[in-house]
């Protein structure tokens, strides 16, 4: 699961960068390009530390949370090989690029359908805005929130398209009918699965 999420993070900020160019010039901009760039640093770094040191450093940070009382009982070496056989694919350089590049790709893809959806509601838009949507909405998952990200998705919708002068009862429609695009086909298909596997 954390693998999952740290492979989401950064190929979200690559498609970040790589849309960059074409999105308006905006002053949040810049600051979310030198708190991605932190980020990238931040988990490359760990990656670097993981492979080289194993679960050594994260049973180093996990020492002093299991001297709290109520955490006694969990063991720091038992958690920190458990941690790091979850991260097992950032230390298997083919293991990692496949993933790498299929999360990636798979982000395209929903930059592509969320800027379809844009021509659905004529918003005059370039494929960038569908990805810095996708973007927006990527990062904002990340939050802890309700159930199917409801209203995390919408707000980070809303605010995304805010940067293109996109007034807000039209992007919360849009956010709205793109949620329901991306989510309740994974219904279907998940009702289907257990069908078939019964």
């Amino acid at each position: 699961m954390v693998a999952e999420r740290i492979y989401d993070v950064l190929t979200i900020l690559v498609l970040f960068f790589c849309t960059l160019p074409w999105l308006p010039h905006v002053a949040r901009i810049k600051i979310a390009v030198w708190l991605s760039v932190l980020v990238v640093a931040g988990i490359v770094a760990a990656a670097v530390v993981l492979i080289r040191w194993e679960h050594r450093p994260i049973e180093w940070v996990l020492r002093p949370v299991v001297r709290i009382p109520f955490l006694a009982s969990l063991d720091a070496q038992r958690l920190a090989l458990s941690a790091t056989q979850g991260l097992a694919s950032l230390r298997r350089g083919r293991l990692a690029a496949a993933a790498f590049v299929l999360t990636l790709l798979s982000w395209f893809a929903l930059a592509l359908s969320a800027w379809f959806v844009m021509l659905a509601f004529d918003l005059g838009l370039s494929p960038a805005a569908g990805a810095l949507v996708v973007v927006a909405t990527g990062l904002a998952s990340i939050l802890p929130s309700s159930p199917a990200g409801l209203g995390v998705f919408e707000g980070a919708t809303v605010v995304a398209l805010g940067a293109y002068g996109v007034a807000r009862s039209d992007a919360l429609s849009y956010a709205l009918v793109l949620h329901a695009v991306n989510f309740f086909p994974y219904l279907i298909a998940g009702a289907v699965a257990l069908r078939w596997r019964s």
